[in-house]
């Protein structure tokens, strides 16, 4: 059994069925010390359990949101997404862009009490997180070497200048640093028995994991910012229920439901009930709920069909049915979230059956005798919650224009193997983010190299050099205008080819105890509860 921070017993919530995937939203600031109670426990909800505890190999969202706890990064982003020191105390960046200088913290350890050194970052992000990690190879395409210069000063060797390099390092799914005496023993990384009993440097340990039921995590006491964290324990507890994640806050058995296991129809329920502060948060970030076409699948190499299947999705029905009105309708590859780089240029496509029904004939699918044209499958992680509804819903408006979608909701694991590794799907369909910047967020999803079943992120296949070339000349300039213009020739491009169907730009419900304060105020939402702590 837990105890509450007054010492009440905590009723320990399980089974039921599964839900949402993806990670923490901005809820409110840091407060003043002589504001936060020192001590207590934070019950924060999960929807089921996370895919490993090791973000340096995974980009889970709810795993990372954990490891953000427990590792740490170079450096950290405030609410508006300015970078501030975190393991690194300063950094330099050559005038030419190339090479990046960071002087760590003195006297920072790990949790078993070793020293962290540069050489641990060195090591880590260059063997390990840019080795099998498809979001930090993206990051480090730039790279050409880490080098440790002494136990405190790192420096990164660029081929090319890499503006979005700084604020990528904050993110725990991209720049989480593995210490190397534990992970660089001769085996692969990925089977190393860390990623279940993780050792970092954060503002808590790992202390226990209870499949299916919970995992705690206790107070790091030599933690290299004075003082912190406020907390004694933090207990990440799965709910599969939806329903019962609600009342678990209501009843005081959760503190904190984040946004990744918030289910959006008990969202308006939980912002009229005393005691509980709830919002929504339109993360820089950027989340966007879309469907990748398999284009190794005969019929969606096709890109008329994949435009027919476009013209008739009425996103406007998905968004109001399956989330509860919590988006906006997506116009391209880069969410409205992103103020700096959205752009409205390209091909919108529209709800029109009567277009999808003739680009399909055209395409030599006509209707058969039974008025079908051909039958694919749509898959997803069953807990991706707005996915089960928004199939359904797919599935009914295809019908009407002859093609059958068979509905297949899968557990995580079985997902993602299915669709990273093996590449056996027609169309598969969930949430990613596109931020903070496009050529983090958005690039690696569709350039000709990130086609890969080792950490590759593109698993629709779709390649196109013309597009390769505008991505990587945007992640270069240093223009900010020029850049801008560069990604909207992207997403011309992009919607003109439509490899996915970008169907809603995602906004961020959570609620909380209205005692709690300090929950991260980062974009990048994974940071650490460092700051977090109960009202005196």
């Amino acid at each position: 059994m837990l105890l509450t921070k007054h010492g009440s017993l905590r009723r320990l919530l399980g089974a039921g069925i599964l839900v949402s995937s993806l990670t923490l939203g901005v809820v409110v600031q840091a407060q003043e010390a002589s504001e936060i109670e020192e001590g207590g426990v934070l019950v924060v909800v999960l929807p089921g359990d996370p895919q490993g505890l090791n973000s340096a190999l995974s980009t889970d969202t709810a795993s990372s949101n954990i490891v953000g706890q427990i590792y740490g990064t170079l450096v950290r982003l405030d609410a508006n997404g300015a970078v501030l020191p975190y393991m690194a105390e300063s950094w330099d960046i050559s005038a030419d862009g190339l090479t990046y200088t960071f002087k760590l913290y003195e006297g920072i350890k790990w949790h078993d009490g070793e020293a962290f050194t540069a050489d641990d970052v060195a090591w880590g992000l260059w063997n390990v997180n840019k080795e099998f990690n498809g979001a930090s190879a993206g990051l480090l395409a730039a790279v050409e070497s880490i080098e440790a210069v002494d136990d405190l000063t790192v420096v990164f060797n660029l081929s090319y200048p890499y503006p979005p390099l700084l604020a990528g390092l904050a993110y725990p799914n991209s720049a989480t640093i593995l210490p190397r005496h534990i992970y660089d023993n001769g085996g692969d990384p990925r089977q190393n028995p860390a990623n279940q009993a993780p050792i970092g440097t954060g503002p808590f340990k790992f202390s226990e994991n209870r499949a299916g039921s919970y995992i705690e995590l206790v107070r790091n006491e030599d933690y290299h910012i004075e003082g912190r964290p406020y907390l004694d324990r933090l207990i990440f507890q799965v709910i599969p229920n939806e329903a019962a994640r609600g009342l678990a806050l209501e009843r005081g058995d959760a503190d904190f439901i984040p946004y990744y296991s918030m289910s959006l129809s008990e969202y308006e329920r939980l912002s009229g009930i005393e005691g509980i502060d709830a919002t929504i948060h339109k993360r820089t970030i950027a989340g966007e709920y879309m469907a990748f076409f398999n284009t190794r699948n005969e019929i969606l190499a096709i890109k008329e069909v994949r435009q027919a299947l476009y013209h008739a999705v009425n996103r406007e029905e998905l968004l109001e049915k399956a989330a509860f009105g919590l988006g906006k309708v997506s116009t391209g590859p880069i969410s409205s979230a992103q103020d700096q780089f959205y752009t409205d240029a390209g091909t919108f496509y529209d709800f029109n059956p009567e277009l999808a029904e003739q680009l399909l004939d055209e395409a030599g699918f006509p209707r058969d005798s039974e008025g079908k044209r051909f039958s694919i499958r749509i898959s997803y992680d069953q807990k991706e919650g707005p996915m089960n509804n928004t199939a359904q819903l797919i599935r009914a408006q295809w019908a009407r224009i002859g093609v059958e979608l068979q509905v297949t909701p899968m557990e995580s694991g079985a997902w993602r193997e299915a669709v990273y590794r093996r590449w056996d799907f027609d169309i598969q369909m969930g949430t990613w983010a596109t931020g903070p910047d496009p050529a983090i967020g958005v690039q690696g999803i569709y350039t000709c190299e990130t086609i890969d079943p080792d950490g590759g992120r593109n698993a629709s296949g779709y390649c196109n050099e013309a597009l390769d070339k505008v991505f990587f000349a945007a992640a270069q300039e240093v223009d900010h205008e020029a850049r801008v213009g560069l990604y909207a020739e992207a997403v011309d491009i992009l919607t003109a080819d439509a490899p996915h169907m970008w169907l809603w730009d995602r906004f961020y419900p959570v609620a909380y105890n209205e005692g709690l304060v300090g929950l991260p105020g980062d974009p990048s939402a994974y940071g650490p509860f460092d700051n977090v702590g109960w009202k005196r």
